[in-house]
């Protein structure tokens, strides 16, 4: 080769090793050797008790993914804020993540308000939201770009609640939710799913969230005599409210959704808890025959932890879908094709735990099933 056509290559070489430099310099949070997130979650507050295991499960998961060399050779570090379930902490809190601390993407918000007070700011700021505990409807029923869900949500919840309580010969059905974003937003789920599905909806009662008018909404409901009642509530509220319910004197099925955190329930009321309907979005924690299982297990195991527990299991999945993403967007990362990967995503096998999205569909699982508070609070199928 000519001496000048090396000379070009060679310049041409370091341009191109240049501009690929500067392409992750230009991504925020992205060093050569890190990957920064951002989690603003309540690690005080009434959901608190269900995330500490979530918190620990992906924390675990995040952990063996760095010690194992991280993604494409970077490290994943996640500042994590304390909402204490507050959107207007949320929103203040994710704004300093993005503008002081630079983070490439957030992650697992959660609160359902909490969510709504971030969504709008990161789709302005284009930058991705992967997974947040929260499923109601309105991040569900309408694709948000940024917005990435990693497991079923509430409406999927209710729709499959309300179909059990059909085939159990449940007619005469009460809800009672708690008067917050999260519960509003339940209770339209509720309404619909139980008309669709013909069942009688003898009342509805709500609830402040300091829980002071509980023994109010419960009067109100035991009046009309239900079959079975929705418990729309977070897990803070949750041991008050059927506590309540049965200091009356009156019976009836309680259902709940996963977020009640049946674990906690049981510690904080004891066989009070037992025969409560629990719906799931993950699978059963203590079936190892699901690898997903076994893997979430074993990591558990490995930190010391023996009590498993649908909200761990969530928090494995939440780390194990941000890794996911992550990987398949390539070591040339950037906020677009972290959303693009996902949106590649097919019929994704997490190991007995289907993951699916498409440009129009960011909801990425539909999986629910039916568990039941049984003796000591184990769940049962």
């Amino acid at each position: 080769m000519h001496p000048f056509a090396r000379s070009i290559a060679a310049l041409a070489a370091v341009l191109g090793l240049a501009a690929a430099a500067a392409a992750v310099a230009a991504a925020p949070g992205i060093t050569p050797t890190e990957i920064l997130v951002g989690q603003d979650i309540d690690l005080t507050g009434t959901i608190a008790v269900r995330m500490k295991p979530l918190v620990a499960a992906a924390d675990a998961y995040l952990e063996r993914v760095n010690a194992a060399g991280g993604v494409h050779g970077r490290r994943i570090r996640v500042i994590r804020t304390d909402s204490a379930n507050k959107p207007d902490r949320t929103k203040a809190n994710v704004k300093a993540l993005v503008e002081k601390e630079n983070v490439f993407a957030m992650w697992g918000i959660s609160g359902t308000g909490n969510v709504g007070a971030a969504l709008p700011y990161l789709e302005e700021r284009q930058v991705p939201l992967v997974g947040s505990t929260s499923g109601a409807d309105p991040f569900y029923t309408k694709r948000h770009p940024m917005l990435v869900n990693l497991k079923a949500g509430y409406g999927d919840e209710i729709r499959r609640m309300a179909q059990h309580l059909k085939d159990s010969y449940l007619s005469r059905v009460g809800v009672i939710y708690l008067d917050n974003g999260f519960g509003r937003e339940a209770n339209k789920s509720a309404e619909v799913a139980v008309k669709e599905r013909g069942l009688e909806l003898v009342a509805v009662t709500k609830f402040k969230e300091d829980g002071s008018d509980i023994a109010q909404a419960v009067e109100a409901m035991v009046k009309a005599s239900p079959q079975a009642v929705m418990l729309l509530t977070l897990s803070g509220p949750a041991p008050k409210l059927v506590e309540a319910y049965l200091r009356t004197g009156s019976r009836t099925q309680f259902f709940a959704l996963s977020i009640v955190a049946s674990d906690a329930l049981h510690k904080a009321i004891g066989d009070k808890s037992r025969g409560i309907i629990v719906t799931q979005i993950v699978p059963f924690p203590w079936d190892r025959g699901v690898p997903i299982v076994k893997d979430y297990q074993e990591l558990m195991q490995a930190k010391g932890v023996k009590d498993f527990s649908p909200s761990g299991m969530e928090g494995y999945i939440l780390a194990k879908g941000l890794v996911e993403g992550l990987r398949a967007a390539g070591k040339d990362l950037s906020r677009d094709r972290l959303i693009q990967a996902f949106e590649k995503m097919h019929a994704s096998d997490f190991g007995g735990y289907r993951i699916s999205f498409s440009p129009s569909d960011h909801n990425g699982s539909n999986f629910v099933e039916i568990t039941m508070i049984g003796r000591e609070g184990k769940l049962v199928r």
